[in-house]
C-alpha cells in the first residue's frame, strides 16, 4: 500500500498512511510519524491538522511521535557514565520532548506498510541536539481488532538516553466537538510527582488519594479544576506512577466510545490541554482543553533524579517499548 500526498515540504512530497481493522482506521503522517486522526465507528478521536503549517504553527505536538526523549529535563544536563551533556533547551531552561527539532519534526523513512500495519524509522545522528550516539530508532503502527498498537524499538552505538511517547491529543466526543472536560477518565496509579514552577518533578511520590489527581475511579476530567492543585497548570500537566500495564481507562457518555491504555512504561503524562491556544484543525478551530494526552513515558527529568527507573539505552542494546489503545463501545 502506497501513501497519499497530504502536505508539501521544500518541494518534498509529505505522504498520509491509514491503516484500518474491525472499525477503527488510523491516518499517519511520515513527517513526525504523526496520528493525524483515529476514526471508531466513524467517529475521530484524535485532534489533527490539515497541513504540517498548520501543526507548526499550534504547538501541540500533536499526534507525534517524540524523542529521543519525552518531556522535560531539568536545565537540559545530565551525567551519564560519569560525563555531563548540556543538550538544546527549547522550554525555558529546559529540554522539552526531544529539544528545538525533535522527532516530531523529522521525516521517517516508511520501512513496509500493509492496509493493517506500517513501520517508519528515523535515524537520528550522533550529536543531534546534543545527545551521545547514533540512535536507529523504529516505529511501527498496528491495528487490529479495534485496536492501535504502537511499538517503539531502537538501538545506539554510544549509550544514550531514549524514552519514546505518542502525543495524540483525545476527545472521544469527537475532534472539534468542544473541549474534552467531560470525558471520563480512570487511571492505574496510586502515585503521582509533584512538580516545581517548571514542571519539573520534585522527587516526591505522593499518594493520589483524595486529592485532585486521584483518578481510581472514573471522573470526569474537568470536575476538580476549580482545585488550588491545578491552577498552575491550567488543568492536568502531571507524571502518574503506573501500577501495571493496564494504564487507563476513558469514556465518553455523548458517543459511547470506550479507550483502554496499556504500556510497558513505567508512567504515564496526563496532559489536559491548558496552555492550547486557539489553533486551526481539521474541521473549524481548537482551543484550550480540546483534547486530553496519556503519554506513556519514564518519570520526567528521571536521569537526575534518585529513586526512578532511568531512561539509559547501552549501546548495542535493542530495547523496545509499546502502549495499546483499545476501543469499544
Amino acid at each position: 500500500m502506497t501513501g497519499k500526498i497530504y502536505d508539501k515540504i521544500n518541494a518534498r512530497n509529505v505522504y498520509m498512511y491509514t491503516i484500518a481493522d474491525g472499525g477503527l482506521e488510523v491516518d499517519i503522517c511520515d513527517c513526525g510519524a504523526r496520528i493525524n486522526a483515529i476514526r471508531f465507528n466513524g467517529v475521530d478521536v484524535a485532534l489533527g491538522f490539515n497541513s504540517v503549517g498548520d501543526y507548526e504553527k499550534s504547538g501541540t505536538y500533536a499526534g507525534a511521535t517524540i524523542g529521543r526523549v519525552a518531556n522535560r529535563i531539568a536545565g537540559g544536563r545530565f551525567i551519564l557514565n560519569g560525563r555531563p551533556y548540556f543538550l538544546n533547551q527549547n522550554n525555558g531552561e529546559n529540554h522539552l520532548h526531544g529539544g528545538n527539532l525533535g522527532f516530531d519534526k523529522k521525516f521517517f523513512e516508511v520501512l513496509k506498510c500493509s492496509e493493517s500495519c506500517v513501520t517508519m524509522q528515523y535515524i537520528s545522528a550522533d550529536g543531534e541536539e546534543r545527545y551521545p550516539g547514533t540512535l536507529r530508532f523504529k516505529v511501527t503502527f498496528t491495528v487490529e481488532n479495534a485496536a492501535l498498537k504502537i511499538e517503539f524499538s531502537a538501538e545506539s552505538d554510544k549509550d544514550t538516553l531514549w524514552c519514546p511517547t505518542n502525543h495524540t491529543y483525545f476527545n472521544l466526543d469527537g475532534e472539534g466537538n468542544g473541549d474534552c472536560l467531560s470525558n471520563l477518565l480512570k487511571l492505574n496509579a496510586a502515585y503521582y510527582t509533584p512538580v516545581d514552577a517548571g514542571l519539573i518533578p520534585t522527587g516526591e511520590k505522593a499518594a493520589v488519594n483524595g486529592t485532585a489527581f486521584d483518578f481510581g475511579e472514573m471522573k470526569e476530567i474537568g470536575r476538580d479544576y476549580g482545585k488550588s492543585e491545578l491552577q498552575a497548570t491550567g488543568g492536568y500537566d502531571h507524571n502518574f506512577i503506573l501500577n501495571g500495564e493496564y494504564a487507563a481507562h476513558a469514556k465518553s457518555n455523548k458517543t459511547g466510545i470506550k479507550m483502554d491504555l496499556y504500556t510497558n512504561l513505567p508512567c504515564v503524562q496526563l496532559y489536559t490541554g491548558g496552555s492550547m491556544g486557539k489553533c486551526k484543525g481539521k474541521n473549524g478551530y481548537y482551543d484550550r482543553w480540546g483534547g486530553f494526552c496519556l503519554e506513556p513515558q519514564f518519570c520526567p527529568n528521571a536521569i537526575n533524579t534518585d529513586g526512578f527507573e532511568k531512561p539509559v539505552l547501552k549501546k548495542g542494546e535493542n530495547a523496545a517499548f509499546y502502549m495499546k489503545l483499545q476501543f469499544s463501545m
